[in-house]
């Protein structure tokens, strides 16, 4: 039995259920933790004295999409998104489908600017192959989802056919066209987010640096794998868009701001990594020097230098030490960011000795 003939039979045989609440506490999460990581990441540039640079920018532009996104959907949901069509208010959907238009563009745009800042990323610190490779991706990716966003207002003729069910004149491409295109470019995405968080071990694999800080640098710097995930999940429930019923489309909405979330919380990770390291660092440096002066004595602390000429040290010795700036070279946070593409090639220790002068005190 159709669903039609059971309403028509008895109307409570359909679901009554809002997904709207649901939408709006999941979108707002997502976004909130895309904001505090983002802020964080912002906070540790400046603390340093760095500028911001272009990925930087293209982050925070990805960021200000998602918002707006969000604050978008929660306007839909007001009006009734998240209910059933059956249950749904006919009056506002004019209003309701020019609207998810709309957020449907800016969530395209922050997923693909979120992972083009990642791309520029890469690109300050890729060279040869690998740094081409990374151009055509970002290339490839912008204009295959840059189409997708296009299509959405383009699609019929005149426009306003987009979004206004009452024009009668005109025409619209298949709803199979769109549906089969956006599918390729979220699973191409997708993909390429699968792609820039396998990059960084290419460039990781030939550096002189403990293998510890190999493997932390390379596991922060390829969380994006989690965000094609949700990229994937995303093009799988993209048949919903053929859906009449709207409350079908809210899992669609929540997994495309996941992705774009995800890509900036993994784009801002790495930067955090080097902070909690230098705050670390400094703990236990004011821990030891207290334990140190407060007997007399001749006291001793090795200093790392790192320089970018000299012979090469061997993966043992470097395993030795405590290399502490390798990862912060790598991810950009030096005051030249160039350098850190020519990766550590030179580990020099110092021991720096000192006594302890306070009155009343010997040595």
């Amino acid at each position: 039995m159709s669903a039609d003939s059971d309403a028509g039979e008895n109307g409570n045989a359909l679901p009554h259920e809002n997904t709207g609440p649901k939408l709006v506490a999941c979108l707002w999460a997502l976004t909130g933790t895309a904001t505090v990581l983002l802020s964080l990441r912002i906070y540790c540039r400046l603390l340093k004295g760095q500028r911001l640079w272009w990925d930087d920018a293209v982050l925070i532009a990805s960021w200000v999409c998602v918002l707006v996104d969000a604050g978008l959907m929660t306007y839909n949901a007001h009006m009734g998104y998240g209910l059933h069509t059956w249950d749904f208010d006919s009056r506002n959907l004019q209003a309701l489908v020019l609207s998810l238009d709309v957020s449907g563009t800016f969530s395209i745009t922050a997923a693909v600017w979120s992972k083009t800042s990642f791309g520029i990323t890469l690109l300050r610190i890729m060279d040869g192959w690998a740094k081409k490779f990374t151009w055509f991706c970002l290339i490839s990716m912008n204009i295959a989802m840059g189409l997708t966003a296009l299509f959405t207002w383009v699609n019929c003729t005149p426009v306003r056919k987009t979004w206004d069910l009452s024009v009668q004149d005109g025409s619209c491409w298949p709803g199979e066209v769109l549906l089969h295109y956006n599918m390729f470019s979220a699973a191409y995405s997708a993909f390429l987010d699968i792609v820039f968080a396998g990059l960084p071990w290419k460039f990781l694999w030939g550096l002189q640096m403990r293998r510890g800080e190999k493997l932390g640098v390379g596991l922060a710097m390829s969380l994006g794998v989690f965000a094609g995930i949700a990229g994937f999940v995303k093009a799988a429930l993209l048949p919903r868009m053929l859906s009449t019923d709207f409350a079908d489309g809210v899992d669609l909405v929540i997994w495309g701001n996941a992705e774009s979330c995800l890509s900036i919380v993994a784009a801002s990770i790495p930067m955090l990594r080097v902070f909690v390291r230098d705050v670390k660092s400094s703990r236990q440096y004011r821990s030891g020097y207290a334990e140190q002066t407060g007997t007399a004595g001749n006291y001793s602390r090795f200093v790392t230098i790192t320089s970018q000429a000299g012979p090469p040290a061997s993966d043992v010795e470097l395993d030795k030490m405590g290399d502490e700036g390798s990862d912060r070279s790598i991810l950009g946070t030096n005051a030249d960011p160039g350098r850190a593409k020519n990766g550590i090639v030179q580990v020099t220790d110092i021991t720096v000795k000192y006594d302890d002068n306070r009155p009343g005190r010997s040595g």
